[in-house]
């Protein structure tokens, strides 16, 4: 047994020298395993020049100017690590950055990029949640010792609406309940769970060091690393190379995410209602407690969209005015692309 475990040791030493050697080449990837990852995510979070991006679909899909190619070789001395795909909203991302920013310095900075369509619906489609649903990283946020048990009963509150999402993470389902509770009693169940959850983390951690080694050792293709080139970016030559490009708007069942509205006073009803502001609002509180430095990117409203549907512009922009008044109870920085056509 004393032999397992001194294997078992410079294993994890030698998989924690490697990660160190290659994190900043495999950063830039984009894939299930790296979303669903702590290990992954946390490595690119212990490093001051890669900028984790988080978000949904506009990080999975294929524009031809994604920002982890746009700073692949550093110019400005630092790389973009998306993580996200389709359906990943508030709530969820809150999930991902509190486990992977639990060892993260004091104002580590980070990306968060929001879609305005998120809000346009009464709540997250559970496919959505169930379906980017990590109990790895539910279970980092909720044994967290850096966050408050205020801040993680209103968690559990929240995360019990997927029910199902936990039946087969039984520990951390018996953990919502008692965050969940309101007895003294409950508290002290939870508490006494939490070092077998952090053993269960432990363990799981472990399979996660070596799933991504495996992945730097066998499906990880080091000749496609951009080298580093360090130069000051000529911002007014690249916006002009973007002005011949003109915006397509996307009609009817294609934008899947889209809702369609009879009216104004439908979508506002909609937009007041909408749970993802106490979701997000539950992401703000996390970067303010783990003490992180977020910048919030929100998409540009498809307005010739919603205008179809007999949405004024003025309701639209409710949406933008709600953002801007959370981003500054928090003191967060905000830019909503409103000036864009």
């Amino acid at each position: 047994m004393g032999l397992v475990l001194l294997l078992g040791a410079v294993s994890g030493v030698l998989i924690l020298q490697l990660e160190r050697r290659t994190i900043h080449s495999v950063a830039l990837e984009s894939s299930p395993h790296k979303d669903l990852s702590l290990v992954w995510q946390r490595a690119a979070m212990a490093e001051r020049d890669i900028l984790p991006l988080y978000g949904s679909s506009e990080l999975a899909k294929h524009f031809g100017n994604e920002p982890q190619h746009f700073f692949a070789g550093y110019p400005t001395g630092f790389a973009v690590s998306p993580v996200g795909r389709g359906g990943c909203t508030s709530l969820i991302l809150a999930e991902k950055i509190a486990a992977a920013a639990g060892e993260a310095p004091h104002g580590r900075k980070l990306a968060i990029s929001l879609s305005p369509s998120w809000f346009f619906h009464g709540e997250a489609h559970h496919r959505w949640y169930v379906g980017n649903f990590s109990a790895a990283q539910a279970s980092a946020l909720i044994f967290s010792p850096r966050l408050s048990l205020e801040l993680k009963r209103a968690f559990a509150h929240r995360m019990l609406d997927y029910p199902d999402s936990v039946e087969h993470a039984p520990v951390l389902a018996f953990a919502l309940h008692r965050l969940d509770g309101q007895r003294w009693v409950d508290t002290a169940f939870y508490h006494a769970v939490t070092p077998l959850a952090r053993m269960q983390e432990t363990l799981a951690r472990l399979g996660d060091h070596f799933a991504f080694a495996w992945h730097i050792l066998h499906d990880h293709d080091r000749s496609k690393a951009a080298p580093r080139a360090a130069a000051p970016l000529d911002w007014e030559a690249i916006l002009a190379s973007g002005e011949g490009e003109q915006p397509v708007h996307l009609k009817g069942p294609v934008k899947e995410y889209a809702p369609r509205f009879v009216g104004s006073r439908q979508f506002a009803k909609v937009l007041g209602e909408s749970r993802e502001w106490d979701d997000l609002e539950l992401l703000l509180r996390v970067t303010h407690e783990l003490d992180l430095d977020p910048l919030l990117l929100s998409i540009p409203i498809d307005y010739p969209y919603y205008e179809s549907s007999g949405v004024t512009r003025a309701s639209l922009d409710q949406y933008l005015a709600h953002l801007h008044a959370l981003a500054d109870r928090y003191d967060v920085a905000l830019v909503d692309f409103a000036s864009l056509p």
